[in-house]
């Protein structure tokens, strides 16, 4: 049944707000007069989130959340649309409430729950969708949804690893950054000025460093305007495939951001693999998903033409070797997979390896990050410290004589 949003009256004539399921607009304004409110106003949930959809999205947390919770309604036996209709109570996003309600709706109307969530690509993704589809179809949707709970949650950790290394270092350096601009822009001046009329000869740090304010206050909102412009030009370059495949293959080549891409990668695509060979999904049906979800494009394009020689009867681990891209290991293990017959499993191990090394990889890094850059931070500071007190200390001598 449709969901509808109301606006109505109470017995102590103050406004209410809310939501209320009925069979129709008839049937919901029944139901509000039942619970003594007189309806004001009354939209049907789907028409008015029709116009969204398109740009609907949902956190990936909520989407773990929410993927934990299904999976327990349904390994309890309760129906599919009860299920739905609890979770989506459940939820506090408003986004992914009114997304189950729709996906509700239309599994009332005898439409399978993987169907149901196709029309919302934005928030279920291919991989959460195939999944579902081929948990419906065994007969084991309480068990897939456990596993893609567990690989969510998985996915939601190793997502926030990345980006606490990376949030940290860059917001370390526009504090330290700006904090050393106001010096060099605003003290430096005011102090070094004091010493104009002495007709001493400034020390070589102190000329500099009055250079480099005198820039800063000459042209530092030119510069800032133009490193925003730049900012947005490089952002919309972006958008050009031919241009991004080629950015995404420079930064393989980068020391060590090139490895830990690579590795984020590596665990993702086999971490997906894995799961979705459990989930009983078909192999080339697999890879071809898992390589649309690949962020870098250069390894997208490694995996498209793995995937195709696979189709065309290859060893997928012969293939990932001959790649010469993915970490020794990972190979070797899916190989042995290969050979064994237990690809998934030996998939979901070599996920969980690189987890590893992907998360000991970042923890070392970012431990490396941190001093370097309160060391350069310190001497810079030093640096401006030292070019203020260094006339003084050169007056002082003069006055000795």
């Amino acid at each position: 049944m449709p969901f509808f949003d109301y606006t109505a009256f109470d017995a102590n004539n103050r406004q209410q707000k809310g939501q209320i399921e009925a069979d129709s607009d008839l049937g919901a304004r029944q139901l509000l007069r039942d619970k003594k409110l007189l309806p004001i106003s009354l939209e049907a949930v789907q028409k008015k989130t029709a116009k969204r959809k398109a740009n609907r999205t949902v956190p990936s947390k909520d989407i773990a959340l929410f993927t934990q919770q299904f999976a327990a309604l349904v390994q309890s036996n309760i129906p599919l649309e009860e299920a739905l209709r609890v979770a989506s109570e459940q939820t506090r996003n408003k986004n992914l409430k009114s997304t189950l309600q729709e996906i509700r709706a239309k599994v009332l109307e005898g439409h399978s729950v993987a169907n149901s969530m196709s029309d919302h690509p934005k928030v279920f993704s291919p991989i959460f969708q195939a999944l579902v589809k081929a948990g419906e179809h065994t007969g084991e949707l309480s068990l897939v949804l456990l596993k893609l709970a567990d690989y969510t949650e998985r996915s939601q950790k190793l997502r926030n690893t990345v980006i606490q290394a990376t949030v940290y270092p860059l917001v370390l350096t526009i504090v330290a950054f700006s904090i050393i601009s106001l010096l060099m822009a605003f003290v430096v001046p005011r102090v070094v000025k004091q010493f104009e009329g002495t007709g001493q000869e400034l020390p070589v740090l102190t000329k500099i460093m009055i250079n480099c304010s005198n820039f800063i206050l000459d042209y530092g909102l030119g510069v800032g305007a133009f490193i925003l412009i730049a900012s947005i030009a490089w952002r919309y370059s972006l958008k050009n495939e031919n241009w991004l495949l080629k950015v995404h293959k420079f930064y393989l080549k980068l020391p060590v951001v090139g490895f830990l891409i690579i590795n984020l990668e590596t665990s993702r695509l086999l971490g997906t693999v894995s799961i979705m060979l459990n989930g009983g999904s078909a192999l080339l049906e697999t890879l071809n998903i898992t390589t649309t979800t690949l962020h870098n494009r250069a390894i997208r394009q490694v995996m498209q033409d793995v995937t195709e020689k696979v189709k065309a009867g290859q060893l997928l681990s012969k293939m990932l070797e001959n790649a010469k891209l993915f970490p020794p290991i990972s190979v070797y293990i899916v190989a042995n997979g290969e050979h064994s017959g237990e690809l998934a499993k030996a998939l979901e191990q070599a996920a969980a390896q690189q987890e590893n090394e992907l998360n000991n990889a970042i923890g070392i890094t970012t431990k490396l990050i941190e001093p370097v850059l309160m060391l350069v931070f310190g001497l810079l500071v030093f640096a401006i410290v030292l070019a203020i007190l260094l006339p003084i200390l050169q007056m002082n001598n003069f006055s000795n004589f």
